[in-house]
């Protein structure tokens, strides 16, 4: 949807085709809400690493990797342990946090011209930590975050619980904490319905919904677009921006990218006693949880390798107990819904995919479980690489 934009206010006559009845009903439906401008750690590291025994073997609690993926996935594995040095993995990390500080730029300049109603919260973000010794891992990239400009602070668990008061209900000593003032939250899905909203109104963009693309192809002077009703479009310029579906359009044009899908979870459930106003991540269960409203949403779990978008019910009923057991008073986890599960396209260097692939055909995908963050950033990079190219 930022693609759309970002090309409209550059003068294109856009159309978005999605397989969907509405915009921002796959992966935007039921992510974590927050805005991470600061929490752009790669997900390759030498701790993941040291963990990948257990991944495979399904120890690994939240986060697993299994050992049969889709086409590509071995060598994706490959190359995603040669991206899980120390060196990679601060390059990685600071090249996604450049990224995601022009996302922020280009989010406030879109909001101040076009103030779009999608439950923004400026709150701010913490990242919890339960062991010193993860507050001391934490140090190093946060000193380089830093001196690249961001606003994040280190603070100990008492000045945690002053920010937080309702984390002294934590089950788990708190050992420490990031803080990003500037971090945000939002609805997601709210965003891209009042995007295209914003788009059909005031750009004469269309939405075509239903509209499942199964091939590209260039012809002369101009693109060609297959949907499987059998209808064919011509246009001067396709974007690709369907994320970890992205090379089953691609593929037959010869271009194979790095991207894997990794299955998260998400739920909802009415606030607690003790709900936190901040955006929350528990770094030791990989759970975040974003207030919305009267509701409070945790997303978590990561299944490298998974294809389906299914909701298992063993993986969901895990998932509250570990979010009971992390913030017992944060929500009436008995009065959980029934759940959400999508598929967010990684890459191994955790950097998504951003440009021309040949004449005619442009790609925005790989950006892993930072799509809502980097959103609009993305769009803005795209719009640069097709002037770029024209």
């Amino acid at each position: 949807m930022t693609s759309a934009y970002t090309l409209s206010r550059d003068g294109w006559n856009v159309t978005v085709l999605d397989r969907f009845d509405k915009v921002g009903s796959g992966a935007s439906l039921g992510n974590g809400r927050q805005l991470s401008y600061s929490h752009t750690n790669a997900l390759g590291s030498p701790g993941i690493v040291r963990q990948l025994p257990d991944l495979l073997l399904g120890n690994g609690g939240a986060f697993r990797m299994t050992l049969r993926g889709g086409q590509g996935y071995y060598e994706w594995l490959a190359r995603f342990l040669g991206q899980s040095t120390p060196w990679a993995f601060r390059r990685n990390t600071l090249a996604v946090l450049n990224l995601a500080r022009k996302s922020q730029h280009a989010m406030e300049k879109l909001l101040t011209c076009h103030p779009i109603e999608f439950d923004r919260r400026k709150a701010g973000k913490l990242v919890v930590f339960h062991d010193p010794k993860e507050v001391e891992a934490a140090s190093p990239i946060l000193k380089a975050k830093r001196a690249a400009g961001l606003r994040q602070m280190l603070l100990s668990s008492t000045e945690v619980t002053e920010l937080e008061p309702a984390l002294a209900h934590s089950s788990e000593a708190i050992a420490g904490a990031l803080y990003a003032p500037d971090d945000e939250s939002g609805d997601c899905h709210k965003f891209c319905d009042g995007l295209m909203e914003l788009l059909e109104h005031s750009f004469g963009a269309q939405f075509r919904g239903r509209a499942q693309v199964t091939g590209i192809e260039r012809r002369r002077d101009q693109v060609e677009v297959e949907l499987a009703s059998g209808e064919t479009l011509g246009c001067d310029l396709a974007v690709v921006a369907c994320g970890h579906a992205a090379n089953s359009v691609l593929a037959p044009l010869g271009h194979c990218l790095p991207i894997q899908a990794m299955k998260g979870y998400s739920f909802t459930a009415p606030l607690g006693n003790a709900a936190p106003r901040v955006s929350v991540t528990n770094n030791r269960r990989r759970l975040v949880f974003t207030h919305c409203g009267d509701r409070m949403l945790v997303a978590g779990i990561a299944e490298m390798g998974k294809i389906d978008d299914q909701v298992d019910p063993v993986r969901l009923r895990s998932m509250i107990e570990s979010a009971h057991a992390a913030l017992p008073e944060a929500a009436v986890y008995s009065e959980a819904d029934n759940g959400w599960a999508g598929l967010r396209p990684m890459t191994p260097d955790s950097q998504p995919i951003i440009g021309m692939l040949e004449p005619g055909i442009a790609v925005n995908a790989g950006h892993g479980m930072l799509g809502w963050t980097l959103a609009m950033g993305s769009a803005e990079r795209l719009g640069e690489a097709v002037e770029a190219s024209a």
